[in-house]
């Protein structure tokens, strides 16, 4: 993948965001972008409503994972449909990340929102509807809600 800036990292290593409500405020604009940048008191609340942090050492794994892994040569065995969904302002995963895996994914749709890294909590109302689609388009004919 096409990793996010450094300075965007260093703050990654650290899960404080999750711990520390003011740290999370002050961070929130450099590390999720899009309504964070406006609203960085909307995005803390959101993400210490009802958080559950996790053990130290699996927040090593997911970073290490991150830094070592990749699922580039993968994307082409996908056969399903499949929908991505990038904001244009998304400091942890650069939008050429969702244009890479729609290269590679011959069935894929990319939907680029206006927004950053939350945007399927932030920008909810707008994505909902375009996942509704994409989801209701993959039905066999026939088939109904259940």
């Amino acid at each position: 993948m096409v990793p996010a800036r450094p300075a965007v990292l260093a703050r990654m290593v650290t899960p404080r965001r999750y711990l520390d409500r003011g740290y999370l405020r002050d961070n929130a604009a450099s590390l999720y972008g899009g309504s964070a940048r406006s609203q960085p008191e909307h995005i803390s609340a959101l993400m210490h409503a009802e958080n559950r942090v996790g053990p130290a050492l699996g927040y090593v794994y997911q970073l290490a994972a991150g830094a070592g892994w990749t699922s580039l040569p993968f994307l082409p065995l996908i056969r399903q449909p499949t929908l991505i969904l990038s904001g244009d302002d998304d400091p942890l995963i650069p939008l050429a990340n969702a244009r890479l895996m729609h290269s590679l994914i011959r069935r894929s749709q990319l939907h680029v929102y206006h927004g950053g890294h939350l945007g399927l909590v932030t920008e909810a109302d707008e994505l909902a509807p375009v996942v509704g689609r994409f989801l209701a388009a993959g039905r066999p004919a026939g088939a109904r809600d259940g």
